[in-house]
C-alpha cells in the first residue's frame, strides 16, 4: 500500500473519531440542558401527592420510643395512609382522610387490659379520643366521624420562598398520638422544603425533650399532573 494511502486512510480515521467525539458531547449537553430544564418546570405551585408513606411515617413513630411488635402493627395500620399538598401562591394546604378503625384495633391487640373492655367499645373510646383532639384546633380544619371513622384533617401553611421553609401555626400531627415535631402537639413548626428529581421533599429536624436524641422528619410528594381536556 502506497504512502498516499495510508495518509488518506488515517485522514478518515481521525475525522470520524472527531465526529464520534463532536456526537458523544453534544449528547451530554443535551442530557444535561433536559434535566436542567425539568428541575425548572417542577415548581412548587399546585398540587402534590405523598408518595413513600410508610417511611414518613416510621419517622415520626421513632421518637414515641414503642417497642418494636407496636412499631409493626402501627405501621400495618398506616399501609393505605394518603397525604395531599396544595401551593397556592404562599400559601399551602397539607390534608389528609385517614380511617381510624384499623389503628384503633392495632392499639387493642397491644392493650394489656383486654378483660376489661371489649374490642368494639376501645375503638368507640379511641374515637372519642379523636373527635376532643380534633375540636383542640383554632385555624386548622379537623374533624372526626364517630360514624364512619374517618378523622379529617386539612393543616395551613404560610410559605416563604427566599428560606425555602414553611411555616404551620398548630404544628403537624398524624392523628392525637403521633405530632411530626420534638414540640407540644399543636405548636408552631417550621418545615424545610426542596424539590429533587420532581420530589417535594418537606423535613424538620428537632432534639427529644426527654432524651435529648435527634428527630427528623420528612415527607415526600410528587406533583399531580393536569389532564388535558379532549
Amino acid at each position: 500500500m502506497s504512502r498516499q494511502w495510508k495518509k488518506l486512510i488515517l485522514t478518515l480515521f481521525t475525522l470520524l473519531a472527531l465526529f464520534v467525539i463532536a456526537g458523544c458531547g453534544q449528547n451530554q449537553k443535551t442530557d444535561k440542558n433536559v434535566a436542567q430544564s425539568d428541575q425548572k418546570t417542577a415548581t412548587l405551585s399546585g398540587e402534590w401527592e405523598s408518595v413513600d408513606e410508610l417511611e414518613s411515617i416510621q419517622k415520626v413513630f421513632i421518637p414515641k420510643g414503642m417497642k418494636g411488635i407496636t412499631f409493626a402493627r402501627f405501621i400495618e395500620a398506616f399501609k393505605d395512609f394518603k397525604m395531599a399538598l396544595k401551593v397556592d401562591g404562599n400559601t399551602v394546604n397539607l390534608s389528609y382522610d385517614y380511617d381510624v378503625t384499623p389503628f384503633a384495633k392495632a392499639f387493642y391487640s397491644i392493650y394489656r387490659d383486654k378483660d376489661k373492655t371489649t374490642e368494639a367499645d376501645f375503638i368507640k373510646e379511641v374515637y372519642k379520643g379523636e373527635s376532643s383532639f380534633s375540636e383542640e384546633f383554632k385555624q386548622y380544619k379537623v374533624s372526626m366521624d364517630n360514624d364512619s371513622g374517618i378523622f379529617r384533617y386539612s393543616a395551613t401553611g404560610d410559605i416563604d420562598k427566599s428560606k425555602q421553609t414553611i411555616s404551620f401555626k398548630e404544628g403537624l400531627s398524624i392523628l392525637n398520638s403521633f405530632p411530626a415535631s420534638v414540640g407540644d402537639k399543636l405548636d408552631p413548626v417550621v418545615y424545610n422544603y426542596e424539590i429533587k428529581d420532581g420530589i417535594l421533599y418537606l423535613y424538620a429536624d428537632g432534639t427529644t425533650t426527654k432524651e435529648g436524641l435527634p428527630a427528623h422528619f420528612e415527607f415526600r410528594f410528587k406533583q399531580v399532573q393536569k389532564q388535558e381536556k379532549k
